[in-house]
């Protein structure tokens, strides 16, 4: 008698079964995670900044920035209060109140941009960090079972070998393969015979 081999559709309904059981757990181990990053990323980025010595060229940097933007307005005020001016109409560059060095299609670095590029940094390292936690190896843990029970589904021959093996899997992260059905509980009023 030859064992019965299993069809794509089948594969489809385990791994759509499997991801049922898994990805809730997943999802609050990473939820959990996601808290741990952020505070880890905002201690990360402080020390990363100093550690490599970007906290004062940054703040040089918006210094100077300060320094550019009162110097433009300086120059509007002169060019909008100038005897000429008066006399005659003056761009509408020198008509703002408010500058800014910033334009489309620049390639301008401002303070902003260096801090994003240290919290970028700063994420990577935090998650390495993240990753050696108690947090870190438990998600770790489920997502490397769930990969080796997809591997199981792609590599079974029948669904009746493949149902003993996810049962053994999904054991050691505290679910189960063979649910029991449930009985809906009695409708007031009425009797069972």
């Amino acid at each position: 008698m030859t064992k019965a081999t299993m069809q794509k559709w089948q594969r489809d309904w385990f791994v759509k079964e499997l991801d049922r059981d898994y990805n809730p757990l997943i999802q609050s181990a990473e939820l959990k995670i996601k808290s741990l990053e952020a505070e880890a990323i905002e201690v990360a980025e402080k020390n990363l900044a100093d550690d490599i010595g970007a906290t004062p060229i940054i703040e040089e940097l918006q210094q100077a920035i300060d320094t550019v933007k009162s110097k433009m307005s300086k120059a509007a005020r002169f060019f909008r209060t100038s005897k000429v001016a008066k006399q005659k109409d003056i761009n509408y560059k020198f008509k703002e109140k408010d500058f800014n060095i910033r334009g489309y299609g620049t390639n301008q670095i401002l303070p902003d941009d260096c801090w994003e590029q240290i919290r970028e940094w700063a994420g990577d390292l935090a998650r390495k960090q993240i990753e050696k936690t108690k947090e870190g190896k438990a998600l770790k843990v489920l997502e490397d079972n769930k990969r080796i029970s997809l591997k199981d589904i792609m590599e079974a021959g029948s669904p009746a070998d493949l149902r003993d093996k996810l049962q053994a899997n999904l054991k050691n992260d505290g679910l189960t393969w063979n649910k029991e059905q449930k009985a809906l509980p009695p409708a007031e009023g009425t009797t069972m015979n």
